[in-house]
């Protein structure tokens, strides 16, 4: 079949710009969360504990016991000897207590954790993927600032070069402005290669599609997911935070750990086991006839000396169940402490970028152009506009960074208020739909 040139060149156009489209934030972490393998893994291992949950449930299989007895060595005839039989048995094992439905219990609740760490790894998706987006939308930002800002540097350069031909400066003021440019371009690289490792982070959480073009030059807002109204409250704060699926998760701990004392509580129970037997015998060889016998026991043990096995595995299940709780407890002062460092360096962000926009780039500038003026007018020294100049783009590049910090900053708070979060309470577990 033939395919006219224009026809391949349009269609490797259209998949050039498919294959570099922007990826916005908002297409970067649904990307991400659709496409997690780990997420896929972990609800087959789900399904696998709630299959051995039902597993667990069950009676051990019975067991069938098939017997010739008592048949005589001298002539091996069936019907000589009056206790030859053939016999048939059944024996079932009663496990103790109500042990079954308390293991099976502790297998849903496990199985049940697996929900929650889904919950957890899609909080930390959206936390990590959301951080990489605004880093490399950062050195994105910062390597155009550099760019559009090097004319600066390359007209300092420029007048330098003017006023060493008349004699004005001496020639390491001119080595200096080329000096200058030179440093541009090295900070303009590493930039580059800072971005490209990111964009590599990145990857890992996207498809093959999902290649990384330019992304806009706009800052996407993020909001916080509490109000103002509920971040002044502490207890609101607080009971948001408890919500987390970490913290859900370790309670659901607890509970596994109690039902491991509740187990550990039917060993006190005895066990059982019935049997069942059934002997066929035959009639004798001169015609008389033998009754069958069927016999049935059944075999328990007594748990009387518990002090040494069972009294110790119940302390040991009481300690393991203490143990979950302190670490839920020490869990939540932790969050509770990381949430309130990173609402102190939120507000310690704001102000400084308040400060930013109140003029100091304004002030920067203008220095800059006056320093500018003078050293045309050979009233100034080199040294003095190169650090006016300098000083405007580092503050400039400085507000950039504080803007994404920012942003960074609100990424690692929402995903400590994740249990609150109603984005990823659209694909929460049913435990936490519970609570």
């Amino acid at each position: 079949m033939y395919i006219s040139p224009f026809l391949l060149m349009a269609f490797l156009a259209v998949f050039s710009i498919s294959a570099h489209a922007d990826l916005s934030l908002e297409k970067a972490l649904t990307e991400a969360l659709a496409h997690d393998h780990w997420l896929v893994s972990n609800q087959y291992q789900e399904q696998a504990i709630r299959s051995s949950a039902i597993a667990s449930g069950q009676l051990p299989d019975p067991k069938l016991r098939i017997a010739l007895a008592n048949l005589p060595m001298d002539s091996f005839d069936f019907n000589q000897e009056n206790m030859t039989q053939l016999q048939f048995g059944v024996s079932q094992q009663f496990p103790r207590g109500d042990s079954l439905e308390i293991k099976q219990r502790q297998l849903n609740l496990m199985a049940d954790q697996k929900q929650l760490e889904r919950y957890e790894r899609r909080a930390l998706i959206k936390k990590k993927v959301g951080q990489l987006w605004v880093q490399l939308h950062q050195y994105q930002e910062q390597i155009k600032l550099l760019v559009d800002n090097q004319h600066i540097f390359n007209e300092l350069l420029t007048i330098s070069q003017a006023n060493y031909r008349s004699g004005k400066i001496q020639g390491y003021e001119l080595l200096d402005a080329e000096l200058k440019l030179t440093q541009l371009q090295d900070r303009i690289a590493k930039l580059e290669q800072l971005k490209n490792q990111t964009h590599g982070r990145l990857s890992e959480w996207l498809t093959v599609h999902g290649r990384v073009g330019p992304l806009s030059s706009e800052l996407p807002e993020i909001k916080m997911i509490l109000t103002d109204e509920q971040l002044n409250s502490e207890d609101k704060v607080y009971q948001a935070l408890l919500r987390h699926p970490v913290l859900q998760r370790l309670e659901q701990g607890v509970d596994i750990q109690q039902k491991a004392v509740d187990l550990a509580d039917e060993a006190y129970e005895p066990s059982f086991k019935i049997d069942a037997n059934y002997g066929y015998r035959d009639n004798m060889s001169m015609g008389i006839e033998r009754s069958d016998f069927f016999s049935m026991a059944v075999t328990f043990d007594l748990p009387i000396f518990p002090e040494k096995r069972q009294d110790a595995h119940r302390n040991a299940a009481i300690n393991l169940r203490e143990a979950a709780k302190e670490q839920r407890l020490l869990n939540a002062r932790q969050m509770k402490s990381t949430f309130d460092f990173e609402r102190a360096n939120l507000a310690g962000l704001e102000q400084r970028i308040i400060i930013y926009n109140r003029g100091f780039l304004r002030q920067l500038k203008e220095k800059r152009i006056a320093a500018l003026k003078a050293y045309g007018a050979s009233t100034a020294r080199f040294a003095d506009i190169s650090a006016a100049a300098i000083s405007e783009l580092e503050v400039k590049l400085q507000k950039v960074a504080l803007l994404h910090e920012r942003a960074s900053t609100l990424f690692r708070l929402n995903y400590l208020l994740a249990g609150v979060d109603p984005e990823l309470r659209l694909l929460s577990p049913r435990y936490l739909e519970s609570k």
